[in-house]
Parts: structure tokens; sequence; C-alpha cells
């Protein structure tokens, strides 16, 4: 017990009053690091395992103080390269010059303990609704002992566990999370693993292994597909990876449209969206895709 309780893992947010991850009002524990580069990443500050200075361009009086206090030469007023993100020490004298609040470091780290202390403290109000703790990132199973750390003490104190992952993770990681979590909220990204590779930066196939080992585990998966314009959003790619889903034992899914406030979220780490402009799918184009799943005997969960 108290060594789970000590360990440490870094978090970029914590929600307490969460509604979409899971049943029930959850408190969502949102892990930093992500195997992952989809191109549509809805938290791009997330996908850096360490801590990292966001900017937040609407409070920015573009005064410069911070490019003339930044002791590495790393900070702009503009766009940043890949190299001077990576260059920043966290040395923090830019957040401490900024007057007007637009820049602040992300990520910390603390401890499993801390973390499932505070879901103690939410545990009526989840018993009042079927909530409980989501933990999610980035992914959470790329700090597997943090993660298991959280779901285990959790597990112990009566309060449901979900888990939100991509499904890119060794198989003994899935295999230790299989006895102390509830639910697996489980990306399918992509039918097709050479499309899924260009889109995220990696293969399909770990994906759906541990998917289906997963389900033949017993385990309550919910699979559920982001729907991409220009990506993966048409009819035959829905068809297909609920197919996939189907094939591999899994019953309910749910299509999550398009988040059209994803680009405002690149303007924080200095980059720009590869997706390009895109909208949100509409309600009736939705239902069409709903059908295609029931087709393929998936039972559709709203999200």
């Amino acid at each position: 017990m108290g060594d789970l309780r000590e360990t440490t893992g870094v978090i970029f947010d914590l929600d307490q009053t969460a509604t979409h991850d899971g049943p029930g009002v959850r408190m969502n524990v949102y892990l930093k690091g992500c195997p992952l580069h989809c191109l549509w990443c809805h938290s791009p500050e997330s996908q850096r395992f360490e801590p990292e200075v966001v900017w937040y361009e609407t409070r920015c009086t573009a005064c410069g103080r911070c490019v003339q206090a930044c002791p590495a030469g790393v900070r702009t007023l503009g766009l940043m390269s890949a190299e001077d993100r990576q260059r920043c020490t966290l040395c923090g004298e830019c957040v401490a010059v900024c007057s007007a609040g637009a820049l602040e470091i992300i990520g910390r780290q603390t401890t499993a303990g801390e973390i499932v202390d505070e879901a103690a403290r939410l545990k009526p109000f989840f018993g009042r609704t079927g909530g409980g703790v989501t933990i999610t990132g980035g992914e959470p199973t790329a700090q597997p002992d943090f993660a298991h750390a959280i779901a285990s003490l959790c597990r112990e104190a009566g309060i449901h566990v979900a888990v939100e992952t991509c499904g890119l993770a060794r198989a003994e990681v899935f295999d230790r999370l299989l006895s102390v979590v509830d639910l697996f909220l489980f990306d399918i990204k992509h039918a097709d693993s050479a499309e899924h590779e260009r889109v995220t930066g990696s293969g399909n196939e770990r994906v759906l292994q541990n998917l289906a080992r997963l389900v033949a585990g017993d385990a309550d998966v919910l699979a559920r597909v982001p729907l991409i314009p220009t990506i993966n959003d048409d009819a035959d790619t829905v068809r297909a990876m609920a197919r996939l889903a189907a094939e591999r034992g899994v019953q309910r899914i749910t299509l999550l449209p398009y988040n059209p406030a994803t680009p405002g979220k690149y303007s924080w780490v200095r980059r720009e969206l590869e997706l390009g402009d895109v909208q949100r799918q509409s309600s009736e184009y939705l239902d069409e895709l709903s059908g295609i799943c029931r087709e393929e005997g998936l039972q559709v969960v709203p999200a």
C-alpha cells in the first residue's frame, strides 16, 4: 500500500467534474506523454513526457520581456522550432517576467497517493452519479507503473476506474491493468496499418492485438473512434474499423465527432496544426455512420 502511494508520475491536468470519459461525474487525471503523434491531437501539450512552457496567445501583449529574459535564447513571439522547444531548460524566467499571465509551465510531478486522496474526497459525488476516476492523457500506459498504482489504490478505495488508451503498449502493461481497471475506453484510429502509421506515427498491429487481449481477458471495453475529416470519417473506413472491433469481440462503440476547438491549442506550444482547416461532422452524417456500426453488430453508445 505504502509503495503504491509513493509511485510518482507527471500529470498536466486534473479535472474534478468531467462527464464524457466514462459513466457519471468523474475526476479525469491527465498523464503527460504519448507514444503517438496524431495529426489531429486535441492536446498537443500532452505529447511530450516532460513539463513544458505553454503560451496563451489571447493574453499576450507582445511586450517582448519573455524573449529578453530567456537565458537559452529560445523564447520567441511567434512559432518555435522543435529544436528550440527541446532546448528550453524550464528555468521559469520567461514565466516570471510575464505580467499578462500568458506563459505557464504545464506538467508537474505528483504521487499516486496524492491523486487518490483527492479522488477519495470526491467519492460521495461519484456514488450519486455512478462516476469515478478516469486515467487519461497523453497515454496512461506510457507511464505504466504510475497508472497501475492509481488504478490499484482506487480499486482498494472502492472507486470506479476507467482508462482511456490508444492501445499502443506492451501486452504485459495491459495484463497488469486488467485486474484493477473497471472500464477501458479504447481508441481505434484507422483500419489500415500503413495509413495508421502515416497519421499517428505507428502501425495498428499491436493496438489490435491488445484490443483482442483485453476482450479475451473479460475486460469491459468500449471502443472509441475519433472521427477526423479527410483522415478516417468516410463510410468505408468507419465500416472497416467497426468490423475490426466486432471481429475482436467488442460489443460497444462510440463515435467521437471532430472537435473544432483543437487548432487553438497549437498556439500554446508554438506549433501549427498539420491537419488543416476541417469542421465537425453534421448530426445527420454521424447518424449515417452510427447506422454502419450497427450493421456490423455493434451497439453505438452516444458520445
